[in-house]
């Protein structure tokens, strides 16, 4: 019988057992050395390792004895981001870590069916939704010890430790996307789970659950020691560095969600994973390994990965039923126009078109690049009108409901090229945000919540990527659309407004290299 991760906020406020178990089987991770594959600190170093940071922070020391470099080329800093390998990796890095930690669970008198927890930051019928559970923030066990959970590194969105997540942050608009993935990620979408690459450990575009709300908890929760400098990734939360995030305990929580938020997208009308042999057996330049409770290693590849069930993963998620923003679309854009309730149920039971959507028309993009501060800054993308105008004709009620009923284009903001010196900035972007007004008063007119996670290392020039940075990609359909009815879809120009979430500063040298606009055919 498969194991059962549960909501971590459904066991209740505090201490629950799957939690002290947790914790208990982390203290006898904590607690072996770094050589052991089965221990704390080489899982982590598997998604990613500097020794310099490490070293600072404590976790090894200048004499400490690391496994042989065979091994930490066969298993470190291998985590895959920016790639359609993205959600396959981590899911056999999850597996590997829940098998481990159950054994360590069994070793201190625990449940052999143990299984890891996740947070569901995307139930907003929870209150505290947002908030990092509590146990995690504990000084003690239930029992008076230390607590093996907390890691003083965990700065949040105010350099103090708050982490108070609001749905503005937390945008799940990924589980909209039909396409798993995109062959070259240019200008269109970039699939719910990203661009086809070869191995990828960071740089390029990001696929859309990636960016969003991978990143955000990420950032938001590491976060930038209070008056820190967001330059040295000494002052930085262990969960907004990429080669220190799996050090804390709540990043492999999170990442139960984001596997968890595959099985919904999978599970919804008309979305496949992909069947490409260079996916389901790849990448064909780097085999991915994994440890085993008894330290063996052993490989493994996507299509290993595409049944939660099947050996070396064997779990099931407690719940895996959409949340209600991700309800469909059309019919809520119809239902606003008095649509007949019968017509809207003809029109979303059209048929997705199966195979690739047709390559995405850019629309226009800006002149410069855009410095991101400490200041809301905006840009203009001027249009073509000519394919401004076949959007807006692809949006008239009329081309859904005529004799071959099919949906809108999609309308892609293309954020390219992001760089900077610093993993820890936040920032909202608007679309058509009125002149001095509270963009707090517009949510239906913000695109996304950007954060910065991985740009630091995708912008150094001597990097793989040779600098270039990170393209993250912000569906805007909605707004448009909703310009477009309210007949305020400018044929001209969009103004697009970038207003920091977390303090960003000119001297963090965070810049978008192009903003454009792009349309995709149904």
């Amino acid at each position: 019988m498969p194991n059962t991760r549960q909501d971590v906020w459904k066991l209740g406020q505090g201490w629950s057992d799957t939690l002290v178990w947790y914790a208990k089987a982390v203290a006898v991770m904590q607690a072996r050395p770094i050589t052991d594959p089965t221990s704390w600190t080489y899982l982590a170093a598997m998604h990613g390792f500097d020794q310099s940071l490490w070293t600072t922070f404590g976790y090894i020391t200048a004499t400490t004895t690391l496994p042989p470099q065979a091994a930490q080329d066969r298993d470190w800093a291998q985590c895959q981001h920016q790639t359609w390998y993205f959600l396959p990796w981590h899911r056999g890095y999850l597996g590997a870590f829940e098998a481990i930690v159950r054994a360590a669970v069994v070793s201190v008198g625990g449940p052999a069916d143990w299984a890891l927890p996740y947070w569901n930051y995307t139930d907003w019928t929870n209150p505290n939704a947002g908030n990092l559970p509590p146990a995690f923030s504990a000084a003690t066990l239930p029992d008076g010890t230390p607590n093996p959970l907390l890691v003083t590194r965990r700065y949040g969105e105010d350099g103090q430790g708050t982490i108070n997540m609001t749905a503005q942050d937390i945008d799940i608009n990924a589980l909209n996307e039909e396409q798993f993935d995109d062959d070259d990620g240019s200008d269109g979408s970039p699939g719910f789970g990203g661009v086809q690459t070869t191995f990828s450990h960071g740089g390029d575009t990001q696929g859309m659950l990636e960016s969003q709300p991978h990143n955000n908890v990420h950032v938001l929760v590491g976060g930038t020691v209070r008056g820190g400098n967001q330059n040295n990734a000494a002052d930085l939360g262990l969960m907004t560095n990429p080669d220190t995030a799996a050090l804390d305990p709540i990043f492999w929580v999170h990442h139960s969600n984001i596997d968890r938020l595959w099985e919904v997208w999978r599970g919804m009308s008309g979305h496949e994973n992909p069947t490409t042999a260079n996916w389901l057996t790849g990448p064909a330049d780097r085999t991915f390994y994994m440890p085993k409770p008894d330290g063996t290693p052993y490989s493994y590849t996507a299509n290993d990965m595409l049944n939660t069930q099947a050996p070396n993963l064997n779990y099931v998620y407690q719940d895996i039923s959409p949340p209600a923003s991700a309800a469909n679309v059309v019919a809520t854009r119809l239902t606003g126009l008095n649509v007949a309730a019968a017509d809207i149920a003809a029109i979303t039971k059209v048929e997705k078109p199966m195979g690739k959507r047709p390559k995405a028309e850019r629309m226009g993009g800006n002149s410069a690049a855009v410095q991101i501060t400490g200041e809301a800054v905006s840009t203009v993308v001027p249009l073509d009108h000519a394919v401004t105008r076949a959007l807006a004709n692809s949006f008239h009620p009329a081309a859904i409901a005529g004799a071959t009923p099919k949906e809108p284009d999609r309308v892609y903001l293309n954020l390219e090229n992001i760089r900077g010196a610093s993993d820890a900035g936040v920032f909202r972007v608007y679309v058509n945000l009125p002149d001095g007004a509270d963009p707090a008063t517009h949510p239906e007119l913000q695109a996304g919540t950007v954060s910065l996670f991985g740009v630091g290392k995708a912008s150094r020039h001597d990097g793989t990527h040779a600098g270039n940075g990170i393209t993250q990609v912000l569906e805007i359909t909605k707004i448009v659309d909703a310009l477009h009815l309210n007949n305020g879809l400018d044929l001209d120009h969009l103004n697009i407004r970038f207003v920091p979430r977390t303090e960003i500063r000119p001297e963090d040298g965070i810049s978008v290299g192009r903003v454009s606009v792009s349309r995709q055919p149904r």
